[in-house]
């Protein structure tokens, strides 16, 4: 398990605590300039903390408090950077042998830094200087010169984004299969929501050096705890409302002066007037392009307009303005398939099902 606690005023301000357990993968999640590679750097050794406790189980790494401070080449820690950091003039071999122990003799950390290589797929490459090999195979290289310090440890800063895309997708089945073998945390920095969804058990949403929200990316994306938050996780419909009580639980959607009232859930949290903004997670929200011919009573159905179809590829994103409250979108994501085969066209009249049980509310706080 490994544990942080970072706080300072500046030069970087931080104010982040997290954890990240064996076997587990912890996003960090946020804009430039929130302190993700900050907070890895100190997990590192390579950057002083004013305020800081980080441990691994049972061995503090640092802990200013009791004066404790591992310098870094003393830290167990396997660390991937976004531009491999390779040296230009050793063989792909002599890049990760230099990262083994030098408490091994040459002979076997030649053989071990063979066995990495070959882990990775490299066979035959061993000889190869980095300006050798392409993209992909130096990311493999500094994987596998990460995993030849024996680490407790493994980060990754923006490990896959120097790639192209079939190249990255490759390299997270390597991540995968790595993870198979590996039982130690992993702490990831990554702008892609995407490929945090895909990898991370869990993420932690920083901004300004602060720790907003820490869960699992569903929990994240579906349960935003503010606005920021939703904004940072790219939720683009994030909805003005207040949250009613009398006569009996609803959401009016905008201002005082809107007649669109949405069922939800009553957690027992806001009070009757509270001004809200909320959210709906996709796969709550179902698209007809014609009036359904059965409702479910305890859904909220809204007919709307087509206001503009977005093709990217296999996906496409579809605007929906509330026929009641022209100011009112929502943006539908389906595949292209799917859009075809309904016959969507723009400025056609189509109907919205959301389900209670998807909105989720956040009141508005100074």
């Amino acid at each position: 398990m490994l544990e942080v606690r970072l706080r300072q005023p500046g030069p970087i301000p931080l104010d982040v605590a997290l954890r990240c357990a064996d076997n587990e993968l912890l996003a960090l999640v946020g804009p430039s300039g929130s302190g993700k590679t900050s907070v890895l750097r100190a997990i590192a050794g390579l950057l002083d903390v004013g305020e800081a406790r980080i441990a691994v189980d049972d061995t503090v790494w640092m802990d200013t408090a009791a004066g404790v401070r591992i310098p870094a080449e003393l830290r167990p820690v396997g660390m991937v950077f976004q531009h491999y950091a390779l040296f230009p003039h050793l063989s792909a071999l002599e890049n990760v042998r230099l990262a083994i122990p030098r408490t091994r003799d040459r002979a076997t950390a030649t053989e071990t830094a063979h066995a990495l290589l070959n882990d990775m797929q490299l066979d035959g490459l061993a000889d190869r200087r980095p300006d050798e090999l392409s993209g992909g195979q130096r990311q493999r290289v500094a994987l596998a010169r990460a995993l030849a310090r024996d680490p407790r440890v493994l980060l990754l800063d923006e490990a896959f984004s120097a790639v192209d895309q079939p190249t990255r997708h490759v390299l997270y089945e390597e991540l995968i299969k790595l993870r198979q073998r590996l039982a130690l945390p992993i702490v990831m920095v990554t702008h892609d929501l995407r490929e945090a969804r895909l990898l991370a058990d869990r993420m932690c949403i920083l901004d300004g050096g602060c720790t907003l929200q820490d869960g699992t990316p569903e929990q994240v994306l579906s349960r935003p705890r503010n606005a920021r938050v939703a904004a940072l996780v790219g939720l683009r419909d994030i909805q003005p409302g207040v949250f009613l009580k009398d006569p009996a639980v609803r959401l009016r959607w905008g201002d005082a002066d809107s007649d669109v009232q949405l069922h939800v859930l009553d957690k027992g949290r806001l009070e009757h007037g509270t001004p809200v903004r909320w959210v709906v997670s996709g796969e709550h929200v179902q698209l007809h392009p014609t009036a359904p011919s059965t409702l479910n009573p305890a859904h909220n159905h809204l007919q709307c307009e087509l206001a503009r179809l977005s093709r990217l590829g296999d996906m496409t994103t579809v605007q929906c303005r509330v026929a009641t409250s022209p100011a009112s979108l929502v943006h539908v994501e389906m595949t292209t398939r799917e859009m075809l085969r309904m016959g969507l066209e723009v400025g056609q009249p189509v109907w919205l099902e959301l389900d209670p049980q998807g909105i989720h509310i956040m009141p508005v706080r100074a």
